[in-house]
């Protein structure tokens, strides 16, 4: 055990956070894409909007509240990628363009005959209706402007909309595509950035906030011009901190014509007199870095107040490529002055802020960070050692220095008390190591049933799953809280909800029914008719499977009785099936 953890902590404090990003030239004037609707575009959402752990990647486009509408390829290309999911993007299409551009549209409710094709030969070769296939290989060309999907409200889609993205083929980096002036030109925009509030902290060299050390300032409108604080300078003594500085953080979003949801603002600047100390700009974004959005706003303000500040300054945990200049954090000796603040849409509408900061006098306050001894910091490679409780985080795990906060709670109806670790909300960038003590009365008993379960924010339990090692159960987490043991031997419990044994199904167009799991959650299911695989969806938003009875399924119906059968398998392999007889 102990070797493991030494391999675990030389691997992980060699790894780096740093990563090069070279932007690839695009022709935004020049390139010409068309409208992948035929009705107007309005803008639900927008590229590089606030979300909960990541930003937007792509334009959410409104569908007049319904369903159905076509989707048409912006340029010739090839079909390269087909997802079928309950989550997410729902069903989703991919299309190459030869420019070097991917066109990408998600939360689709069905295909044209020519895709629907291409998507059911892939899920009868896997015998699944989850599907994430690169296709490309299959030549399926589409012309500019053709039909290859209907818009919908599939996955994790919240109200009828198209989710589209453009995408560098060669990279899969996500462009704004507002950044096109086809599209500019395609959705008007006269709206200016909204100015909310000003956020004053005192933070470590590092930029970590130094908890109960800061102030907001709500924005007020003067004469025509953004103030705040009465356009008094302010006065931040009460801040200083000793290693310390201070930083700001601008609550800034941004509206489009024709609809009053809220959205991102592509670009700002913050300007102490007239040396700009940090700068934003929101013109592609990389996957792999996405979630570092939770270092990049004050996840505080967004989890309390729902603010989207943004963090004019940056720590160490934070590898986006969107800061052409950070350099946002002011030393107490130097903060006096005129600060500027400026928010601009692609479509160049702008507001300003200017303020003042007074002198910073007084005496420097400890700083909580100075004793090591009551953080982990995120920055550093951190190992929890306790007799039956164990988690190993690598460099860059979470955002902000975390208290030292460890307790047992024997309150649990599972196998072992509760291990509490810190908090459910605070948002973790890495998955981590987390590992738990057998108990002796149970060791050796189905160990491989054995698993760890999280509370989450809404007190359900979820399984993380993990495998034994030598007395131990190791899983991999991603979010802090409530850890329990617990043991799954219960298989998945499937319940028909419109037929039964003997019931004639002559006139139905589907079969329906619910397979529950009480523990580890289902993982995969199957439906055959006859002994014939056919499609069976999970149709996430009515909790319910449903297998089609359509020209695919019905050739394998004959006269007089059939068998349904229907099969399903949890996480830690417990299956369970149903055979039903049926009349046609």
């Amino acid at each position: 055990m102990r070797i493991l953890f030494v391999f675990f902590i030389l691997l992980i404090a060699n790894s780096s956070l740093a990563h090069d990003y070279v932007p690839k030239e695009i022709d935004y004037e020049g390139i010409d894409l068309g409208s992948p609707m035929d009705i107007p575009l309005i803008l639900s959402g927008n590229f590089c909007e606030m979300r909960s752990n990541h930003w937007h990647t792509g334009l959410d486009i409104k569908t007049n509240g319904g369903e159905g509408y076509k989707l048409r390829s912006v340029e010739e290309g090839y079909i390269s990628r087909i997802k079928v999911s309950p989550w997410g993007y729902g069903l989703a299409i991919y299309v190459d363009h030869p420019n070097g551009l991917t066109s990408v549209y998600a939360h689709i409710s069905k295909w044209p005959k020519k895709v629907d094709s291409l998507v059911y030969a892939k899920q009868l070769k896997n015998e699944s209706w989850v599907l994430d296939e690169n296709v490309l290989a299959d030549s399926v060309y589409v012309k500019r402007g053709e039909l290859i999907a209907y818009s919908g409200n599939t996955g994790g889609s919240l109200a009828p909309h198209l989710h589209f993205e453009i995408r560098e083929t060669e990279t899969e980096h996500v462009l704004n595509p507002l950044k096109f002036k086809c599209y500019r030109d395609m959705i008007q925009d006269k709206t200016k950035p909204t100015l909310s509030g000003v956020k004053v902290y005192a933070v470590d060299r590092n930029g970590y906030m130094i908890p109960g050390r800061s102030k907001y300032y709500k924005c007020a409108l003067l004469n025509g011009n953004w103030i705040i604080n009465e356009n008094n300078p302010i006065d931040v003594s009460d801040l200083m901190t000793e290693n310390g500085f201070l930083a700001f953080g601008f609550h800034t979003t941004d509206k489009l014509d024709g609809a009053r949801n809220v959205c991102g603002v592509h670009h700002t600047y913050l300007y102490q007199e007239d040396n700009l100390i940090h700068e934003q700009i929101s013109e592609y974004m990389i996957f792999s870095v996405n979630r570092f959005i939770n270092s990049h706003k004050d996840y505080f303000e967004f989890k309390q107040n729902r603010r989207n500040i943004h963090k004019n300054y940056i720590t160490p945990v934070n590898e986006m490529p969107m800061y052409p200049v950070h350099n946002g954090l002011v030393p107490w000796d130097r903060v006096k002055g005129n600060y500027r603040f400026t928010a601009v849409d692609v479509h160049g509408n702008k507001n300003t802020i200017t303020f003042k900061i007074g002198d910073a006098r007084g005496e420097l306050k400890p700083n909580p960070f100075d004793n090591g001894d009551d953080y982990y910091f995120p920055d550093s490679v951190n190992v929890v050692l306790y007799p039956n409780f164990q988690l190993l985080m690598e460099k860059g795990s979470f955002y902000e220095p975390l208290q030292k906060r460890y307790r047992v709670d024997s309150n649990s109806r599972y196998l072992t008390p509760k291990h509490v670790f810190s908090e459910y909300s605070i948002p973790v960038q890495k998955y981590f190591d987390v590992r738990m003590k057998v108990p002796d009365s149970i060791q050796g008993i189905a160990d491989y049933k054995l698993g760890i379960g999280l509370y989450t924010n809404k007190g359900y339990l979820s399984f993380l799953g993990g495998d034994y090692i030598d007395g131990w159960v190791e899983a991999k987490s991603r979010n802090f809280g409530e850890f329990v043991m617990v043991m799954d031997t219960v298989s998945p419990l499937i319940k028909k909800l419109d037929y039964a044994e003997n019931k004639t199904i002559t006139k139905y167009r589907t079969l329906e029914l619910n397979i529950n799991d009480n523990l580890s959650g289902v993982t995969r299911y199957k439906a055959y008719i006859n002994g014939n695989w056919v499609l069976m969806k999970y149709m996430k938003k009515k909790r319910k499977y449903v297998i089609p009875l359509d020209e695919r399924s019905k050739i394998h119906l004959k006269k007089g009785k059939n068998k349904i059968r229907v099969w399903a398998r949890d996480r830690t392999g417990n299956e369970s099936e149903d055979i039903t007889t049926v009349v046609y």
